[in-house]
């Protein structure tokens, strides 16, 4: 559905993470999900099992717009 405008970059990457850029633009977009507290959150940031639980919507944010949510960290 996006492949015209956006595209996966940096697939392997040290924390395995491509990162989606507008090819326009070159502004990147996280995918970001509402929870059932209102609250914004990264997808991945916890289990699968709680995410379909909590989740409201799903939301492309532009990563300047997503500083302020918590940081994906490793599950190493």
């Amino acid at each position: 559905m996006f492949a015209s405008c956006l595209a996966v970059r940096g697939a392997g990457a040290d924390d395995g993470v491509g990162r989606l850029v507008d090819s326009a633009t070159g502004a990147e977009y996280v995918p970001t999900y509402e929870d059932k507290d209102g609250d914004w959150m990264l997808v991945g940031d916890v289990p699968f099992k709680m995410f379909v639980e909590s989740c409201k919507r799903i939301r492309l944010m532009k990563s300047s717009e997503a500083v302020n949510l918590s940081p994906r960290t490793s599950s190493q």
